[in-house]
């Protein structure tokens, strides 16, 4: 048996109200004992300095971040935004230095020379702190954003090794950044620049909308930046410690930071290996490495998409930048999915139609295709009856560049079938490209057959009589290619919220991720009281004419609005998400051609409304022609997948513009396909993001934000 998971937040660790109370300031650490440069008295405002807040010496990781807190230039929120930060980064090892800068009367300039004098005195004195001198971060708030990013961008100070005061012989450059709520643009985009960590809204309100004029601009310079753009907020907000979603911020600044290797000294090791599930190698999913017993080393991600370019079925590989550092990890194997996702290899097995041979007709749409888990497997053990968790050691030196071979087993007696013929696997199958491992999957294939598969509905057939355009094949017959249906998942009646999404897989256009992109995000969708209708709609080689799909995909979007009551749905509180290709049949569908109702249609189903209330668009989506007639959206994506990542930028600026509410969430590191990445750390953290912003922007009822109301 498969061990089945738990899904559960990535962010249960968030600081708390009652962490807002200040106690006691300890003793503020002068930046210039003897007096500040141009100071005009003696009282606290004319003497810069910070507060240190140390962790222990167990946990302490000898990372620090330099707090700059917010107050308009007219006070400091050291209280509400420097001190309960410390506290709760000192919990997870990391120095927190909170800075008193000067404010009125002085202008801004004081406030930029104490935030680069605060950098230079932590690094002149990181061993009296016990803190590693390359291993500082500077983090603002509002106005205290704006002063630390002009400060890091513009007018950084560079070490001069001839300087009398020690603290004057080091840089003001923070090792990396985040900016909180304020942001200032760069004059220039240098190397100097540090990774920078982005806290912003896309509301036009509070004048935090220039964050993303800087994220636009790092982007463009190929900057690591991650930006995370919520949909309310407020420069205020702080660390909006009882808000649902923005309190979300901390924990994804602290995964960052692991992530970035910026909490340990270790040096990152490049790895590369193959992840094998019952003697085959993995076709789709995930090998989590997370450590054992190094202080403030993060945990890796080694990702296995399946391709046909060349490279082997269940290889991952991770360069030294985003690797591990030396040490025992505790692996656990995701399974995404127990069949190929795609059944491109070449042109002959696109088509289901007319193949020649029974191995042919095994890569058809109607049997690779069809669901086959429902949910995503973890494997934490090498066989489920052990008592030990897998453990690996990623040695240093040359042995980090050997190939990890991470083998998991569903059960005891796990059944392994042979390896493949090494011709065949060299040589690719029926003409397609090289790629070791197809020739097991045929087999795989042909074993599992077309039998109808545990846990999934039967297809609901969007038009019992056969749906417009659809081909039959030379013998008159349509397959199940030529039935666009829904597969309906309702949400539970204990915790119905009346929300409910039409889910559409990508692939391409000539294939549907019906696992890892529908049936799981359903049962997710599921877990939290949504339901969700899995499209299934008609794709190439058969069906290139998008108008195709559009109607497929307005048709599941009127049936579920039709059938609404049936499955405890509010009719207007019907939403879609799609991934990849299916968010651009997303952007065809639901934003470029909205399918309004007829009420004098024949079909009572052609009488509603294919408009959807509010949306997910997930690594893909279109250019838009009618932004201000498009419903709320969230969008996720990485800037590593360049393409899809372009065309999402557009779509937020473009709903923005047009005042349509929008939220945001783009990381620098993750390929094309991630899918929900349960367990992953970081690019886990989206699916409960979406949750929160649906629970916040008022879609489920009773929820905070009354006034926001479904379009």
């Amino acid at each position: 048996m498969a061990l089945a998971i738990a899904i559960s937040s990535p962010f249960a660790m968030l600081p708390t109200a009652s962490a807002a109370s200040s106690p006691a300031l300890p003793a503020p650490v002068l930046l210039w004992p003897a007096g500040a440069p141009d100071a005009r008295g003696s009282s606290d405002n004319d003497q810069p300095a910070v507060y240190p807040f140390l962790p222990a010496a167990v946990k302490n990781t000898g990372a620090a971040v330099l707090i700059v807190s917010g107050g308009g230039f007219t006070s400091r929120r050291i209280d509400a935004e420097g001190v309960p930060l410390a506290k709760w980064l000192n919990d997870r090892g990391i120095a927190g230095f909170v800075l008193r800068y000067r404010i009125q009367p002085y202008d801004r300039s004081a406030a930029i020379t104490d935030v680069n004098r605060a950098v230079q005195y932590l690094r002149a004195h990181a061993a009296d702190f016990k803190i590693a001198p390359d291993r500082i971060a500077a983090l603002g708030f509002a106005n205290g954003a704006e002063v630390q990013a002009d400060a890091a961008f513009n007018h950084q100070v560079e070490a001069k090794a001839d300087a009398s005061d020690p603290v004057d012989k080091v840089s003001s450059r923070p090792d990396f950044l985040a900016l909180v709520w304020g942001s200032a643009l760069p004059v220039a985009v240098t190397p100097l620049v540090p990774p920078t960590f982005l806290v912003g809204s896309t509301n036009s309100g509070g004048n935090l909308t220039g964050m993303i004029d800087l994220w636009t601009k790092l982007r463009a310079a190929r900057a690591s930046v991650d930006a995370h753009f919520f949909a309310k907020a407020d420069a205020q907000a702080g660390l909006a410690l009882d808000n649902l979603s923005l309190g979300t911020w901390p924990e994804m600044f602290y995964t960052w930071a692991r992530f970035g290797g910026f909490l340990t000294a270790a040096p990152r090791l490049p790895i590369k290996g193959m992840a094998y599930l019952d003697g085959r190698p993995l076709p789709h999913g995930y090998v989590i490495f997370t450590p054992v017993d190094s202080v403030g080393a993060g945990p890796v991600v080694g990702r296995v998409i399946n391709s046909t370019a060349g490279i082997a079925i269940g290889q991952f590989s991770l360069p030294a930048g985003q690797g591990p550092v030396a040490g025992r990890y505790k692996v656990d194997v995701r399974q995404n999915m127990n069949r190929w996702l795609s059944n491109s290899f070449s042109g002959d097995l696109v088509n289901a139609r007319g193949m020649p041979t029974p191995e042919q007709a095994y890569f058809g749409h109607h049997r690779v295709l069809a669901p086959s888990i429902d949910d995503q497997r973890s494997f934490t053990k090498v066989h489920p009856t052990d008592t030990d968790d897998y453990i690996v050691e990623i040695k240093p030196g040359a042995d980090a560049n050997m190939d990890l071979k991470i083998e998991v087993f569903s059960a005891a007696n796990a059944v392994v079938l042979p390896p493949a013929n090494d011709a065949e696997a060299v040589g690719g199958i029926l003409g397609g490209p090289k790629n070791p491992g197809q020739v097991a999957y045929v087999e795989q294939i042909k074993q599992a057959g077309a039998a109808p598969i545990a846990g999934i509905p039967a297809p609901i057939l969007l038009w019992p009589n056969g749906a417009p355009g659809a081909l039959p094949d030379a013998n008159g017959g349509f397959t199940d290619e030529d039935k666009p249906a829904l597969y309906a998942f309702p949400a539970p009646a204990s915790h119905n919220t009346g929300l409910a999404f039409l889910v559409i897989p990508g692939g391409a256009f000539t294939n549907r991720g019906m696992d890892n992109e529908g049936v799981q995000i359903a049962k997710f969708l599921n877990q939290h009281g949504i339901g969700g209708f899995v499209l299934r709609y008609r794709i190439g080689p058969n069906y290139p004419a998008r108008n195709i799909s559009t109607m497929d995909g307005q048709r599941g979007m009127r049936y579920i609005r039709a059938h609404a009551a049936e499955y405890g749905i509010t009719p207007d509180r019907i939403g879609i998400i799609g991934f990849s290709a299916g968010a651009e049949l997303e952007g065809d569908a639901f934003y470029n051609n909205i399918g309004a109702a007829d009420p004098s249609a024949a079909d009572p189903i052609d009488r509603v409304s294919a408009r959807a209330n509010f949306s997910a668009l997930i690594y893909g989506g279109r250019n838009l022609q009618h932004p201000a007639e498009a419903p709320p959206t969230f969008l996720f994506n990485t800037i590593e997948d360049a393409s899809h990542m372009n065309v999402e930028v557009s779509v937020m600026n473009a709903v923005r513009a047009a005042g349509v509410p929008v939220e945001a969430h783009f990381y620098q590191v993750g390929p094309h396909g991630t899918s929900m990445s349960l367990g992953d750390p970081q690019l886990g953290q989206w699916p409960d993001l979406m949750v929160r912003w649906l629970k916040v922007s008022g879609f489920v009822a009773g929820q905070p934000d009354a006034a926001a109301k479904p379009r």
